[in-house]
């Protein structure tokens, strides 16, 4: 079946083919100004498109007899009759100001905007009720700027910043009620520091009762309901030809929901939507976006049985973004809809798991684009295109630095901040490690080594990791190592290792206990389906205790650390699995270079279950088993309910030594994990039968959108409880270990603040129970959960 698809594809494009080009620019007849955004259409055919920001509009036609319809919204339109014999020709064209204009209404009672859009809401029902599938063919360029740009600004610059991408496609894209929805593209380019990218068409519709951005569900200015969230007001009267279109300015009330801002345009009579020139909102706008701009025009098309629709003929998207003041984006997408059909079936199989389709010869290099692209490349884009690809090459032999990486060339990297730490039981640490990665991101092998000056140790790891098959489903992953183990952490993650180092150094604070650890594991995880992933794990390690070596710091030097607790030195051989659950809907990105991607279309929560047995039969020093299962997810229902959650319970029996108890993610330095206890002390309680949950509700900026400098930062409410217990033997199997269990139920609750610096979240929060003092009330920092 998808050979059939592909080969309608493919006669398709050579029957639809253009052999010349028409072009030219588009003037204000009466000042002599380029005219932007003018809709081009070719008469009594649905192909068409949309000229530039400097007034440059290109199509592409076969040898004949045109009539070439140029329309804009406060202009009279203009036919222009073309004849393409054996070449391309160049047509300039003036529009004449239509004479209809005011933007001065003044209104007694209720505004009569409001009676216009009930109007035009009521039309959008009639015709959008009738249409049930759709083509389209489309044309995308994506620029992205970007302070960061390895581009030079200089005098071809025309944006606030040099150009760090490009991305340019052509694509067929299907639509079909529900919620069909397929994507080919054709062909693509992107510049070189873009292996793999895609610019898809962002084909929104604000004929559309909501439109989804990231976790945002943002109500449309025509939604059936517009009239609960929206205020209107008619601020002026232009026209196309005679015809009379209202401009309307709409505003998103107290700013309390996710919303549009801006103008809206709708044709009198009709009262269809034909412009839009609309803002996100704060409470609309996705985490780390500092402005959205939607641009875009509408124009009317007939299908087959003489019905009229109004459909998008372009699209313009412009977003701004800054990231915790390290570095700046701009981002321009110009989506041009040539050509529709409407209510025709699609070619049978079209619609599948795949959304998105590359075809595998759809990589066309600067010539194809030179004759094919629909919106000119200016020289900046042309210079942009080159400089990028020289500096890929370069950096393909050259040391270059990263935020926080040391590169050499494009896929071996260093991490300067694990260069050094220091800990009560190493010391002074120094450690290097190279990370090596496959040109596709499919394979890594990381590697460092270590030495600590106080306990005189050298350490090393030695790890694998790599995905296979076209999908990634199947993932191997392994290594060797002979460490210094974080108790309670698979790995210290860097950032908290930077920020023990400094407490420990500044304040005699080391947060972590520690124990020998060596041997070696082995991981296989395979993907069945999207909904289900099994893991089979293998560990084989040695565990010895570590103990205090050094009381060296900067301050407080006549003030020892505390010691470090000693483990159930143990020799151990586990095997295991765990089995993850996921009722999520998928779709699929074919790459068309052997890479499939996956993304979830729904927000159920998983649930994870997993099986450790570590037997004597295998050698190993203590026999247990280990039961654990975890449901987590996150739901966005509305402005006010936006939830993050997670539950769990972890049962281990038999002889569990006291490095194998179960533990809370809880409060362990200065910098902490997201959804973790926040006035609950590191390792302070354990057990061999652990409860938690973990419950959190995202308000967004709801009650300071309108404030200024805080006006992104996130308001969090949130609920943590659990319990542990231990059997009397497995307390007597870690007697002397300085830790507890919970009275019951251990309960605490607060409140945060994220997105402060776009990366920080600081979280206030009062044990409700098991109250200890001093440890009632805390306050800790976290890094942004993205």
């Amino acid at each position: 079946m998808k050979y059939t698809v592909l080969l309608i594809l493919f006669f398709s494009s050579i029957a639809f083919s253009q052999a010349f080009r028409l072009s030219g620019r588009v003037f204000d007849a009466k000042s002599g100004k380029e005219l932007e955004y003018v809709t081009v259409k070719v008469a009594d055919t649905t192909y068409g498109t949309t000229s530039d920001k400097n007034g440059n509009y290109i199509l592409r036609l076969d040898k004949g007899s045109y009539n070439i319809i140029l329309s804009s919204i406060g202009y009279f339109t203009d036919t222009q009759a073309v004849y393409i014999e054996d070449s391309s020709i160049i047509r300039n064209v003036y529009l004449n100001p239509s004479e209809i204009f005011t933007e001065t209404i003044e209104v007694l009672g209720e505004d009569p905007a409001y009676d216009i859009i009930r109007k035009a809401i009521k039309y959008k029902k009639e015709f959008t009720s009738k249409l049930k599938e759709y083509d389209y063919d489309a044309y995308t360029k994506y620029v992205i700027r970007s302070d960061l740009s390895p581009v030079a600004k200089d005098s071809l610059t025309e944006g606030e910043y040099p150009i760090l991408a490009i991305l340019e496609t052509e694509t067929k894209g299907y639509f079909k009620k529900p919620d069909g929805y397929k994507e080919i593209v054709k062909s693509k380019r992107e510049s070189a520091n873009i292996p793999r990218g895609l610019a898809i068409p962002v084909v929104v519709n604000f004929y559309d009762d909501e439109l989804r951005l990231g976790d945002l569900k943002v109500t449309g200015p025509l939604a059936d309901d517009a009239l609960d969230y929206y205020e209107y007001r008619l601020a002026g009267v232009t026209s196309i030809d005679s015809a009379r279109v209202f401009k309307i300015e709409v505003t998103d009330g107290a700013g309390l929901f996710p919303l549009f801002y801006g103008t809206i345009y709708i044709m009198d009579s009709v009262f269809a939507l034909v412009k839009v020139d609309l803002n996100n909102n704060e409470a609309a706008k996705p985490l780390g976006i500092d402005d959205i701009n939607f641009r875009q025009k509408f124009s009317s098309y007939i299908d087959p049985n003489g019905n009229r629709f109004w459909m998008p003929t372009d699209v313009q998207i412009n977003v701004k973004i800054s990231f915790a003041g390290l570095f700046k984006l701009t981002g321009d997408l110009f989506t041009i809809i040539s050509s529709y059909s409407l209510n025709i079936k699609a070619p049978k199989g079209i619609f599948d798991e795949f959304y998105v389709k590359v075809l595998p010869d759809a990589k066309k290099d600067s010539s194809y684009w030179k004759d094919k692209q629909l919106v000119k490349s200016s020289k900046e884009e042309d210079n942009a295109y080159k400089q990028i690809s020289k500096d890929v090459k370069k950096r393909d032999n050259k040391l270059s630095l990263g935020l926080t990486s040391i590169n050499i060339g494009r896929y071996v990297t260093s991490h300067p901040m694990n260069y050094y730490s220091f800990n009560r039981v190493e010391g002074n640490r120094l450690q290097f490690d190279l990370e090596i990665n496959t040109p596709k991101g499919r394979s890594s092998l990381n590697s460092n080594i270590a030495y600590g000056f106080s306990d005189k140790k050298t350490k090393y790891e030695i790890s694998y990791d790599g995905n296979f098959l076209k999908d990634r489903s199947l993932n191997i992953s392994g290594g060797i190592f002979r460490k210094i183990q974080p108790l309670s952490f698979d790995a210290l993650p860097g950032m908290f290792r930077f920020f023990n180092t400094a407490t420990s150094l500044l304040d005699k604070l080391d947060y972590y206990d520690y124990y020998y650890s060596s041997g070696w594991n082995l991981s296989i995880e395979k993907k069945f389906i999207p909904q289900i992933e099994l893991t089979l794990n293998y560990l084989q390690e040695k565990q010895t205790s570590a103990s205090k070596n050094t009381d060296y710091s900067f301050r407080k030097k006549d003030q020892p650390f505390s010691s470090n607790p000693s483990i159930n030195d143990a020799f151990s051989r586990s095997v295991g699995f765990s089995l993850l659950l996921d009722p999520n809907k998928y779709g699929y990105i074919d790459y068309g270079d052997g890479d499939i991607e996956s993304f979830p279309e729904s927000e159920f929560p998983t649930l994870t279950i997993g099986w450790d047995y570590t037997p004597k039969d295998l050698n190993s020093t203590y026999e247990f088993r280990k039961y654990s299962a975890r449901i987590e997810g996150r739901n966005y229902f509305n402005r006010l309910l936006n939830l993050r959650y997670r539950l769990g319970a972890i049962l281990l029996n038999g002889e569990v030594p006291f490095q194998s108890l179960g533990y809370f993610d809880a409060s362990s330095a200065v910098w902490d994990e997201a959804q973790s206890f926040r006035t609950m002390h590191y390792r302070e309680y354990l057990g061999d039968r652990i409860y938690w949950m973990n419950l959190e509700n995202h308000f967004g900026n709801l009650i300071w959108s309108k404030a200024g400098f805080i006006k992104k930062w996130d308001l969090v409410l949130f609920y943590n409880a659990g319990k542990t217990e231990i059997s009397d033997a497995n307390f007597l199997l870690t007697s002397g270990r300085n830790f507890s269990v919970t009275d019951n139920f251990f309960m605490e609750a607060g409140f945060g603040i994220g997105n402060i610096f776009d990366v920080l979240r600081l979280d206030f929060a009062w044990r409700l129970t098991n109250r200890v003092e001093g440890r009632n009330f805390g306050f800790k920092f976290t890094l942004m959960n993205f």
